[in-house]
Formats: C-alpha cells, structure tokens, sequence
C-alpha cells in the first residue's frame, strides 16, 4: 500500500451520512476503528500494516498538492514493482484527480521521453480516464475498467451487490455491522443500496487467491473475467465483456456469481478476524500444486493424447480442518474449446486426460480447495496446460 488519496472535499449530503464531511475526515475515521481492531488483526495474519503506516500514507486530494507530491514519491521510488493505480472517487464535485495533475505535469515539464517514462510505472484498474491521458500516446501498459460496458440497462460497477450480496448466506447485520468491532460498525448502509460495494471490483481485482494474475484480465479473478475494449483496440486496454457458462446458463454475471460464495465469506472471515482469538476464527488453507508452494499461476506443456497427473499434495489448513478438492477445467480462458475429462476431480490427486487435438492450444485447470471451517475459505491454484504433439 503506497498510499489512500480522498477526493472528495466534501460529502455527499443525502448520499453520506457519516458526521465527518470532509473526504481526508471520514478515512481517517475508518483508519482510527482499523487501529483499534489491528492488535487482533496482526495475529491472525502478520502483514496487515500498522494504523502508523497507513497514517502517513493518506492525503487529501483536494485544496493543495499532497496527492500529487505522494503519487510523484511512489513513482521515484527505487522499487522496480509496477504501480497499480485504483480509482473510483474522481467525480464532477471533487477537485482535478491528483493522478490527472501529475500526468499533466510531467508532460509538461519533462516532455514526451519523462512523460512517457512515469506513464509506464503505472497499472491502472479504474473507471476514471484522467483527462485525455488515456488516449495520449504511449499508452497505458494495461487498463482495466471494471465498471463497463452496461448490460441490460446495468453497468459492470451496479452488478457486484446484487450478485454477492446474500452469496453463503451473507448477512449484513449479524456479519458486519454487529459484534464485529469499531470497523465493521462503520460499514455506510446509506448509500442508496443495501450493500453499496459496486467499486469493490476495482480493488478485487488484484486480491491474490492463487488462481489470477493481474496481467490477465482474461484469466479472471474475483472481480470477474475482462476482455479487450473494442473501442480502444490496438492498446491494452480491458473492460467486462466477457461471459462464462456456469450451473447451465451462460452470462457476464457468470464470471463473479462462480466466486460469489468463496469472497463472501473470505470477508465474513476477516470481520471475525477484527476481534476472535485465533484459535476462534477461520483461515484459508494453504495450496500446494504440482509440489509447488509459491502461490502462482503455473504453466505446463504436456503431450496430446496423454495423461497429465495432477497434484495438491502437501496442501494443508493452518486451522487443521477437513479439506475437500475440486479440480476443473476453466473453458473460457483457454483457447482449446472441446472438453477436456479430469479423473478423480474430488481427490487431490487428479488426471488430466489432454485431448488429441489440443496440441497448440491451452487449457486452464483449477484446483480449489475449500476448508471445513465456518464461514468455509476457498483457496485456488491455476495450471495452464500446453498441448504439445
């Protein structure tokens, strides 16, 4: 996390509530319950950052440059990591973006080789396209907009509530905002829908659960599965037109409704985690795929006509639950189309059987698996399978 930028001077009468008015007042609210709530938190999973951290690295992005002035660090620090840009507060009542001010500035300032240069330091998973900087060359190195295009009337960003909203038995009240410390009382129920969480996709995105890469937006993740813009082509820009088929129908919705249970309850898990003991909270369990224990996307050749032995072993659950597995084929992000059989799916030892005129084309197999705990966490790994003559 290099930073939090608040748009907003001010709040949106009506549509917030919260007694802070200013946008750097109601973050730094929420930062103060998730200080309270860290000392639990850390146990549970050491890397949460500290109320400290977060602290320093949240600025306003209105009434001065302290936006602009951490952007330009992030960008000059010696980290070689690209830098994932998520926006969802740029609005016609806020100030200029403080990312559209540094765009302008090094154009400016530096020219064509400096813009360029801080262009490419950055990813951006964002409905906002800062001015004309999304057109301007060179382009971005990847864009996903995770609030186009609409469909039935409905934009991506509306779809996410009514599709997660009560996924796993989710309760708003008895999960979130009840007996769940000062950060799950906080959560707004006045925004318009019961659960207003349409721009969660842009932050889902990057979530790593083993199974996306955000260099693949066609891959798919927790915020669904993003294809090439037909009005932006040739650049590498991405937005949710695609579908997958799933329980017999085949639809845009398809590509969270598949996931909707596992993220759910993944947040069910972390409010727990706000203020049980670790020995009374649920943890997801640790995959280990093909003897691999890194956590990534793994890609494989193996020859057509053949069996390729599939393999979890070693994967384990921090909590000692009863694990159960479930090997698949993901059809849409492959390019080979027919049907691929998978032996044993429910064991964590499996068989792909590559089809004979698979060769050149890839298939994407998932591995999930899912503990016996409450709420139940899902874990995945992705192998992405080659035929070869």
């Amino acid at each position: 996390m290099e930073g939090i930028v608040c748009t907003l001077p001010k709040a949106r009468d009506k549509e917030n509530l919260n007694p802070e008015r200013t946008g750097l007042g109601i973050v730094r609210r929420l930062l103060k319950a998730y200080g309270e709530c860290y000392p639990n938190l850390v146990k549970h999973d050491r890397r949460y950052p500290t109320l400290d951290y977060l602290w320093k690295r949240t600025v306003a992005g209105y009434g001065g440059d302290a936006g602009v002035r951490l952007i330009l660090a992030a960008a000059a620090a010696p980290d070689p990591r690209p830098i994932w840009l998520c926006n969802w507060g740029t609005s016609h009542d806020g100030d200029v973006s403080s990312f559209k001010l540094c765009l302008d500035k090094k154009r400016k300032e530096e020219g064509e080789a400096g813009y360029a240069k801080f262009k490419a330091r950055f990813r951006l998973s964002s409905e906002d396209k800062f001015g004309d900087h999304s057109s301007i060359r060179p382009p971005w190195p990847i864009w996903i907009d995770t609030f186009h295009p609409p469909q039935d009337g409905k934009r991506w960003y509306h779809r996410f509530s009514a599709l997660t909203a009560k996924a796993g038995g989710f309760d708003l009240k008895r999960d979130v905002l009840t007996g769940h410390g000062p950060l799950g009382a906080l959560y707004p129920t006045n925004t318009g829908l019961a659960q207003k969480e349409g721009d969660t996709m842009t932050f889902l995105y990057l979530v790593p659960t083993g199974m996306n890469d955000p260099m693949r937006p066609t891959w798919g993740s927790w915020a669904g599965r993003y294809g090439l813009n037909e009005k932006e082509k040739p650049r590498p820009y991405y937005w949710a037109n695609q579908k997958d088929e799933w329980e017999g129908t085949t639809h845009r919705d398809n590509t969270i409704k598949r996931w909707a249970v596992h993220l759910q309850n993944d947040f069910r898990a972390r409010l727990n985690w706000c203020v049980r003991p670790v020995k009374e909270a649920n943890h997801p369990p640790v995959v280990i795929c093909q003897g691999d224990d890194t956590g990534k996307i793994l890609e494989v050749k193996a020859p057509v006509g053949k069996p390729l032995r599939l393999s979890a072993a070693g994967t384990s659950d921090p909590d000692g639950d009863r694990l159960t597995y479930r090997w698949f084929v993901y059809r849409e992000p492959g390019t080979y189309k027919g049907r691929a059989e998978i032996v044993d799916p429910a064991t964590p030892d499996a068989t792909l059987h590559i089809p004979i005129d698979a060769a050149g084309r890839t298939m994407h197999v998932v591995l999930e698996v899912t503990d016996s705990g409450a709420p139940a966490l899902t874990r995945y790994r992705r192998i992405v399978v080659t035929g070869v003559e």
